[in-house]
């Protein structure tokens, strides 16, 4: 049986001889307006495509598919329908499914691992990074603090020599930074070493609130890298 033949069949048989899908020339189908049973009007109909278990039918708004199964015996026969060749195919068609499905789902938990141990190894640089950054201002404070410490020994020596001298004592031992050796004698009172001394010391002093100052600043510096590091310990 020519196929335009056996679509005319199939349209007899599904749309109640109310259209013909197509008609029997070598042009290709035409296509019709047709009315389902349910009373679906469907537009420009045609048969698009056939399968093993069934035919796809396209018209104007989309297409649906009419399974074999579905037909009365005569029409099944029509067009050639064979049950085994049709659960070959459907079977075929679920291994399918199913063997995409499982590739989509190991492909998932590939990317969800791989999201997974990309995120940690993030996480654990950002730890790494910031440890280093708590040590690095740990020795700077360290550091920072023992140069405070040392300018302010010097404070404390150069102002004990300056009330020493200030006495006018017969023997006068002056511990500073300046000065030969770092230590004066003088045998009287000595107005120019004084002077000369009580600048230093003025400059201690300033030299002194600086430091303290970049000791504050590490401290909080510190404190904040601290309670970053501590958030990431958390939610790592």
């Amino acid at each position: 049986m020519m196929k335009s033949a056996r679509f005319a069949i199939l349209a007899a048989a599904l749309f109640a001889g109310t259209a013909v899908i197509a008609a029997d020339t070598d042009k290709g189908e035409e296509k019709h307006t047709v009315t389902l049973r349910s009373g679906k009007v469907l537009q420009d109909a045609y048969i698009l495509d056939k399968k093993p278990n069934g035919i796809t039918l396209a018209y104007k708004d989309g297409c649906m598919f009419i399974k074999f199964s579905d037909m009365p015996l005569e029409y099944q026969k029509a067009f050639g329908y064979d049950p085994i060749k049709s659960a070959r195919y459907e079977k075929k068609q679920d291994d399918q499914k199913r063997a995409s499905a499982k590739e989509d789902s190991e492909r998932k938990a590939r990317e969800e691992k791989r999201k997974t141990e990309e995120d940690k190894h993030y996480k654990d640089r950002r730890i790494n990074a910031q440890q280093q950054t708590v040590r690095k201002l740990e020795l700077e404070l360290a550091e920072a603090q023992k140069r405070l410490e040392t300018t302010e020994q010097t404070i404390s020596q150069d102002r004990g020599a300056l009330g020493v001298s200030a006495v006018g004592s017969q023997q006068v031992c002056i511990e500073s930074p300046w000065g030969y050796g770092g230590r004066i004698r003088s045998s009287t009172r000595n107005a120019a070493v004084t002077n000369k001394l009580m600048k230093e010391v003025d400059t201690m002093d300033a030299k002194r609130d600086n430091q303290a100052q970049d000791v504050i600043d590490l401290q909080l510096k510190l404190e904040a890298a601290q309670r970053t590091l501590d958030a990431l310990l958390q939610n790592n």
